[in-house]
């Protein structure tokens, strides 16, 4: 039996990332994992609030996640539960530590992909920041960057598909935040770029008001649920990361989602798959229109294969028994990386 501690499971970003290792923490054991309170493990698991500091500096933050770092006596993983595929921080300490795997919900598909500069190491904000960061990662670090499996996805109240409205009478669902409140990381400003894009849709969208039904006002969440259940379309801009609660919630409710693409997104299990799942816009929002003409020329048919498509997945791949035997298999292949 492999014993695992969970590093102040409680605190902050700690808890989304590790709450769905504990609703399987009982399955966990039939696959010889145990989570433990313990002191005596065979390994901890430290979450981001450990060894990221965003309201520092990032020179100091990577200071502050490595001193708390080398009080660890044993054997651990990083577990970084933020929004994107940014390794902005983690990586710092990653590379720096003696952690045996930095575990991220998301990433870029391939290593190259993060030599090229963005702002705060994300895609989506392109260039031209205080905190333009790339990372020339090698193969053999590379390898030890894996994904976490515990995604937005997991998320229970997210499991529970409701009925196929087949009457939907409002066309577009955009109800969302344009302006997010003055925000920082590591003391540099990152709302504006935040606020450019999701205020460019909403500027997109205001010659279309006569053309398609559309609803932006902010709604209490019953309400706001019973009017997405309604639509045929949401619209989902990126936030500070690539996917979000309200991806979920128009897959729960059976509404056609239009977003920026997730060409350049990897997670496990993956829900956000072009044209599979969602169907797919330029960032800059310049082709909404069309994407719109095309959805509502096409939209029996593209409701019946994008509904079921993300009902196969969900019922497939977001199990108790996949999340388990993820970890079962990253435990079974520590003895090559610990003899390297």
């Amino acid at each position: 039996m492999i014993k695992v501690k969970i590093q102040n499971p409680s605190i902050g970003r700690n808890r989304p990332t590790f709450d769905p290792l504990y609703v399987v923490k009982d399955m966990l054991r039939d696959y010889s994992i145990d989570i433990t309170e313990s002191d005596d493990y065979d390994y901890l698991f430290v979450g981001m609030n450990d060894f990221l500091n965003k309201k520092l500096p990032l020179k100091e933050s990577i200071e502050f996640g490595l001193e708390n770092l080398s009080k660890i006596t044993g054997d651990y993983f990083l577990f970084d539960g933020s929004d994107s595929t940014s390794l902005m921080g983690a990586y710092e300490v990653f590379e720096q530590s003696n952690a045996i795997y930095l575990m991220k919900n998301q990433l870029l598909p391939n290593r190259a992909d993060y030599k090229t500069p963005y702002a705060f190491n994300k895609f989506f904000f392109g260039t031209g920041s205080e905190l333009d960061l790339s990372y020339d990662i090698p193969i053999d670090v590379w390898s030890r960057i894996k994904f976490s499996h515990n995604n937005l996805g997991y998320w229970n109240n997210y499991h529970h598909m409701q009925p196929v409205n087949t009457n939907k009478t409002i066309d577009v669902c955009a109800i969302f935040s344009a302006h997010h409140t003055e925000n920082y990381d590591h003391e540099v400003q990152n709302d504006l770029l935040y606020t450019e894009h999701r205020s460019g849709l909403w500027n997109k969208l205001q010659p279309l008001k006569d053309k398609y039904s559309i609803i932006t006002e902010k709604l209490p969440y019953q309400e706001y649920v019973q009017q997405l259940w309604k639509s045929k379309v949401c619209l989902s801009p990126y936030g500070m990361g690539e996917f979000c609660f309200r991806d979920l919630e128009a897959m729960v409710y059976g509404t056609l989602i239009i977003k920026p693409s997730h060409k350049l997104v990897d997670t496990l299990p993956n829900l956000m798959i072009d044209d599979e799942t969602f169907i797919p816009c330029k960032y800059d929002w310049s082709d909404l229109e069309e994407k719109l003409d095309y959805v509502y020329s096409n939209f029996n048919e593209l409701n019946q294969k994008i509904t079921y498509n993300i009902r196969k997945k969900y019922s497939e791949e977001f199990t108790s028994e996949k999340l388990c035997m993820y970890y079962y298999n990253i435990f079974n292949g520590l003895d090559t990386i610990l003899k390297e």
